[in-house]
């Protein structure tokens, strides 16, 4: 006998619980398999950005998941260094959180959001993500369960699974399902989708394979300089490092190439925190794990008719910028609003092909910046008086600091690729004639054109404009418009809509329209004159028919 749900999702990663949540709280029934019973503990991805902060406020999580991580009195900073004992090279400096929210409307308009980045670990993120999916009744979460076969026909989808420590296989049928389930993913195999692009690349640094190593040595702080940091880097002739500060108060991760054909041991691991710090001092190694770097990969195609890849199963990354888990979580983000909308009826027959339309794209151009950046480190040249103290060390420590600082604003200060996303191609968007901003990462031209991620504008204190959307589709009134039509249609078509009445001349500005719909994802999908267009054409487009 089968367990028969809605969807199923293979892998409970940041990608697969962030779908869950958004079916779950649709009321659509979902079954979400991990390997892990509990969730992990090795440090992953450090770096949640403002974008995923955006949608983690979407669903009510980003109060929660600001108090992981670091202090709010920690600075989120990027410095290098040529041991993190001896000389500091150059510091990109971002304000901490409490300098940040001391300010009710905090505007940077290099980076216009309600959400600054957050430092903090995609492991403790992931306990708050399983948390909430476990309130959520319809979301039947198999943690500790391997799934061992998929299948998918005409009429649906199904998928064995066990439990793995032991326990007789069990048969699971829905009608869509979702391959999270990372590199190896049994679900893009059994689609038959290869990936596209470069594999593991052979770099100084962040090519082929690392290792992390997993850290607790709060004396750190007695020996590094003064001003704290998220991410130090250790620039010498000996050794690069990347170490990251998990905690603020000892917990760290250190990532260091391992030189081709060396294992990666306890070892090693102990050389490499003592000659990327420039001395010895008492720490504790928690873990090693070997890693590979300088994968640019993406998949021939995000989807079948009734199967979806998303996150490292439908993109793989160098590390660079941290862009892996956050496009995962808008890819989920994407897509689970578009499975909800099917499953409940009002989703017509191309919402759910618009998902690879508008991804694959993104996930191409956020692979290949990230490559791009990991490449500069073929460029590096060590200068020879690096580590000299006297005049001709100060010369070539500046130098060199010049250039890091160069480096560190390519690979960091990227409101573009945040805030840039856009659908061009996609066919559930009512395109404008004309061509948008350039699609550059490092400048952001906040714009309202059909396509675009919904601009920021503080509507109040704390308080701002896309915290008055609603949970699905919502339409902005700016000009008094008359709405009937609009709603009339989407009752029709049993499409949940919010009609948002907004006085505010600086959304009126920047939106330069009667009215704007705009999609769950927040995303834009037409803007106009309230008598601009057949509302049920405009409203049936956005949904798919």
């Amino acid at each position: 006998m089968s367990i028969k749900s809605r969807v199923l999702i293979v892998g409970g990663g940041p990608a697969g619980l962030v779908i869950a949540i958004e079916l779950g709280r649709r009321g659509v029934p979902c079954v979400v398999f991990d390997l892990g019973k509990e969730p992990p503990k090795f440090p992953k991805a450090n770096s949640t950005t403002s974008r995923t902060m955006e949608h983690y406020r979407r669903l009510g999580l980003a109060a929660e998941i600001r108090t992981l991580g670091l202090p709010p009195d920690h600075p989120p900073d990027i410095s290098y260094h040529t041991h993190y004992a001896d000389y500091e090279l150059a510091r990109r400096h971002w304000p901490t959180w409490n300098e940040l929210s001391a300010n009710p409307r905090p505007n940077d308009p290099r980076w216009p959001t309600s959400e600054p980045m957050h430092r903090g670990q995609q492991t403790r993120v992931e306990a708050v993500l399983r948390r909430h999916a476990a309130e959520l009744k319809v979301i039947d979460l198999r943690f500790g369960w391997r799934v061992d076969e998929v299948a998918e026909t005409a009429d649906g989808v199904s998928c064995k699974a066990s439990p793995v420590d032991g326990g007789a296989a069990e048969t699971f049928e829905g009608e869509y399902l979702v391959g999270c389930d990372a590199a190896r993913s049994i679900v893009r195999r059994y689609m038959g989708v290869e990936y596209e692009g470069h594999g593991s690349e052979d770099r100084e640094f962040l090519g082929g394979r690392m290792l992390a190593t997993w850290l607790r040595m709060p004396a750190f702080y007695d020996l590094a300089p003064e001003r704290r940091s998220w991410q130090y880097w250790a620039m010498n002739p000996q050794r690069f490092g990347a170490l990251v500060a998990i905690d603020g108060k000892g917990e760290f991760v250190l990532h260091t190439q391992l030189p081709k054909g060396l294992p990666g041991t306890m070892d090693f691991a102990r050389d490499a925190v003592e000659i990327t710090t420039g001395r010895k001092f008492d720490y504790e190694i928690l873990g090693i794990a070997e890693w590979m770097a300088g994968f640019m990969l993406v998949a021939q195609r995000f989807s079948s008719k009734r199967m979806f890849l998303a996150g490292d199963a439908a993109h793989l990354f160098t590390p660079a910028s941290g862009l892996g888990y956050n496009t995962s979580v808008d890819d989920a983000s994407n897509l689970g609003w578009k499975l909800a909308a099917v499953c409940l009826g009002w989703g017509g027959p191309e919402l759910l092909q618009s998902y690879g339309v508008e991804r694959k794209p993104i996930a191409h151009r956020n692979t290949s910046f990230a490559r791009n950046v990991a490449e500069y480190f073929r460029t590096i040249k060590m200068p020879a008086a690096l580590e000299e103290a006297g005049s001709e060390g100060d010369a070539a420590r500046a130098e060199f600091g010049t250039l890091l600082n160069e480096i560190g604003e390519k690979e960091f200060d990227t409101p573009g690729i945040h805030f840039g996303v856009f659908y061009k191609d996609s066919a559930i968007i009512t395109h404008e004639q004309g061509d948008p901003p350039p699609d550059d990462p490092h400048w952001y031209v906040p714009h309202a054109r059909p396509g675009a991620r919904a601009p920021h504008v503080w509507t109040g204190d704390r308080e701002a404009l896309a915290d008055h959307f609603g949970m699905d589709f919502t339409l902005m009134n700016l000009r008094g418009a008359n709405t009937s039509a609009f709603e009339q249609a989407a009752a029709a078509l049993r499409i949940p809509l919010k009609v948002l009445r907004i006085d505010n001349d600086d959304v009126r500005r920047l939106y330069d329209a009667d009215l704007v719909l705009i999609r769950p994802d927040q995303h834009i999908a037409w803007r106009g004159a309230a008598s601009g267009g057949d509302a049920k054409a405009i409203i049936s487009r956005a949904v798919g028919f």
